[in-house]
């Protein structure tokens, strides 16, 4: 499984080049429901290469029990610190 963050995917998308990661890596290939807010942005001011992106590339939602951990090891790392 690859995720992929909003600066590497939008320079592939566009470049017009987002099919050389999927063919170099022949695995899954993710982004975070973040990244895919993040591209929302470009996408309101009319550029489309996120489209291509959200085509292409699946968005790795967390389960409900992954959420809470990670709201819990946030919880613990802030109160600790």
């Amino acid at each position: 499984m690859l995720i992929l963050d909003t600066d590497i995917v939008s320079a592939f998308a566009k470049a017009d080049a987002l099919n050389l990661i999927l063919k170099l890596f022949k695995s899954e290939i993710y982004i975070t429901p973040e990244v895919y807010e993040e591209l929302q942005v470009p996408l309101s001011y009319g550029y489309m290469y996120p489209k291509e992106i959200f085509d292409k590339v699946k968005v790795l939602d967390l389960t409900p029990e992954e959420q809470r951990s990670y709201r819990d090891m946030l919880n613990k790392k802030y109160k600790s610190g």
